[in-house]
């Protein structure tokens, strides 16, 4: 990797990381659910600093290039946050439901009681 190439990747990772704790610090994204885009950010600042020791991990677990082993690696971090997304949702969902249903008993009571 060229030294040009390399501050562009480490500028755009900084970048990243910023603009997640932005979010988390103007309460945009919950602290929870922004810790797997921080350790995203920082597996991709130390894969740009060592680029030695991806070469190394995808040479020991069998890839003929790097390309492919990080490549691999970030659609498992992918699908790790999106069925991160997904329980918070299905959990979600499920409180939404039981808030409608409550509601639904309360409003029940309430008319029973003014008749």
């Amino acid at each position: 990797m060229t030294l040009p190439m390399m501050i562009l990747a480490i500028a755009f990772c900084v970048a990243f990381l910023y603009a997640v704790l932005r979010l988390v610090a103007r309460g945009r994204l919950l602290l929870r659910y922004s810790l797997l885009w921080l350790f995203l950010g920082i597996v991709m600042l130390l894969c740009v600093l060592f680029p030695n020791a991806v070469f190394s991990l995808s040479t020991l677990v069998g890839f003929v290039t790097p390309a492919n082993f990080m490549l691999l690696v970030g659609l498992l971090m992918v699908l790790a946050i999106a069925l991160s997304m997904s329980v918070a949702l299905s959990r979600q969902n499920t409180m939404i439901k039981n808030l409608t249903q409550k509601v639904a008993l309360l409003e029940k009571d309430i008319e029973d009681g003014c008749k």
